[in-house]
């Protein structure tokens, strides 16, 4: 019986999940999308400090993406779309981006950026959440 038990909190603890990310509102056949996958407060939305990382080709106006094998957690996304394939979210003069860009729970920001807070989403189960671009 302890080790049955033991066998089922193991496997919760150390298992393996998915989260698939649906990217909507594209520029239709343009550019790709990129998804940045991020675990943790610290370096939230900065340059070389997601989780895990992903580019996926746009073809049609939507695509999908599963982040596979995570452990247990609380994760957020964000995606942009290049639609120019320059590597890079281009922005205006003041930093607000001028391509199709979003993030987990569909969160709008207002006057900056999210919080890791405002658009996390806890992974205890195999996930799915959807984006609509911002900006398209």
């Amino acid at each position: 019986m302890v080790l049955a038990l033991l066998i089922i909190i193991t496997t919760t603890l150390f298992a393996q999940h998915h989260f698939t990310v649906e990217v909507s509102d594209l520029v239709t056949d343009k550019g790709s999308v990129y998804l940045g996958l991020y675990n943790k407060k610290d370096g939230f939305l900065k340059e070389n400090t997601a989780f895990a990382n992903a580019k996926v080709k746009t073809t049609g106006n939507k695509i999908s993406y599963t982040f596979k094998n995570l452990p247990l957690g609380d994760y957020a996304v964000a995606v942009y779309q290049d639609v120019n394939n320059n590597g890079k979210c281009d922005r205006n003069m003041i930093g607000y981006p001028t391509e199709g860009f979003g993030f987990s729970k569909n969160y709008r920001p207002k006057l900056s950026a999210p919080t890791f807070d405002d658009v996390k989403i806890a992974i205890i189960q195999s996930t799915k959440a959807s984006i609509s671009l911002i900006g398209n």
